[in-house]
């Protein structure tokens, strides 16, 4: 999933509003095509890996300082690294435990196991984010990004 996939990609109203890590990580989920009825959804855990955090979030909404009428409220709200589990949550009614994380996506699947292999939830859906964008790029000397993908464990019987 990258940002060029997000230009026909529509998910309800909610979908424009939120920033580009959420609606990264909605599309990656929504490409798994799960079937969440065939699940408890209090025992599906989620798990994200954001590469930045939240920082091109953060970003955008400081720069809105200088803008008429201050920063965005709406935008405020996505300046979490874990803004993209609630809506995840959110969209497919999903109370299970959730883990976010700062970092690459090598840290999801050992924790996703454990979160199964526990008992505290029958399946995990595990999402990597990787969103820098130009005034990011230059600051942290990383290459533009913007892509998420996903995949979805569960139990053995």
């Amino acid at each position: 999933m990258t940002d060029a996939d997000l230009k026909s990609a529509r998910l309800g109203t909610r979908f424009g509003r939120l920033d580009l890590q959420s609606r990264l990580a909605l599309l990656a989920v929504e490409l798994l095509r799960i079937d969440f009825e065939k699940f408890s959804r209090e025992r599906i855990a989620i798990c994200l890996a954001a590469s930045t955090g939240s920082l091109a979030t953060d970003f955008d909404f400081w720069e809105g300082r200088n803008a008429v009428g201050g920063p965005s409220p709406t935008l405020f709200a996505y300046t979490l690294p874990s803004a993209a589990i609630g809506e995840i949550a959110i969209r497919h009614r999903l109370t299970g435990p959730n883990l976010c994380f700062v970092g690459n996506e090598k840290m999801l699947l050992p924790e996703a196991t454990d979160l199964i292999q526990r008992g505290e939830a029958d399946s995990c859906v595990c999402v990597y984010c990787a969103v820098v964008n130009a005034s990011i790029a230059k600051i942290i000397k990383s290459p533009v990004a913007a892509r998420a993908q996903a995949y979805f464990m569960t139990r053995r019987d």
